[in-house]
């Protein structure tokens, strides 16, 4: 019975978490309070909070529930192919498709919670040692030059995006056209011409399909 009730109290946490994760994209953090969370899942206050101490613990929970969302989508990629660009090209699509519903002030939001940015910086590390591993993987398969340096690579994408989000001058642009910019340039440069031959054929299909 207990491990019966403990399965049911889980299952309700993932349903809160799946609820306010759709109600900080729709809204943005700032317009999202714990009394909305609440009311849209027809639950107290009282039981919202027994679950999550207060907002900044509820955003952090939808931050990790994003994070495994796209490691498991990783995951499945990696398990249909092994090619480096071709997983490159799904994770751009994805992230594309992300950055149309994401609100740039809820990107600058976040850093007004401290236990949601000790996280970030973490996350940050730990996807940083996964990246070399994968950029090494592309030297290997002859789609990335090797006369790279990578760490400079991926500084300089951390910095591409930061400045976008700290700077207000490029606000005029939507997040998905920066990324989609910042992907394009970037990509191109660290592919060897086998590369950018598979990278121009991908936008190539991309374009057409959106049409």
């Amino acid at each position: 019975m207990e491990a019966v009730a403990d399965n049911q109290r889980e299952s309700q946490r993932k349903h809160v978490i799946r609820v306010a994760n759709r109600l900080f994209v729709e809204r943005g953090i700032r317009g999202v309070r714990m009394d909305d969370v609440a009311a849209q899942l027809a639950m107290s206050k009282r039981t919202l909070y027994e679950m999550f101490h207060d907002k900044e613990g509820l955003l952090l929970a939808c931050v990790r529930y994003q994070d495994e969302k796209k490691k498991d989508y990783i995951r499945e990629l990696v398990s249909t192919t092994d090619n480096v660009l071709e997983i490159v090209f799904h994770l751009y699509r994805q992230g594309i498709q992300e950055a149309e519903q994401m609100k740039i002030s809820s990107i600058r939001e976040l850093h007004k919670f401290p236990l949601v940015c000790d996280y970030l910086v973490e996350r940050r590390k730990e996807n940083k040692d996964k990246a070399f591993h994968f950029y090494n993987l592309g030297i290997g398969q002859k789609l990335f030059r090797k006369d790279v340096n990578f760490e400079i690579f991926h500084m300089l994408m951390d910095m591409a995006m930061g400045g976008y989000i700290n700077s207000e001058n490029l606000d005029r642009y939507p997040l998905s056209e920066v990324f989609d910019t910042i992907m394009r340039v970037n990509m191109r440069g660290i592919c060897t011409e086998k590369g950018q031959r598979l990278f121009d054929e991908f936008l190539e299909k991309q374009q057409s399909e959106n049409k």
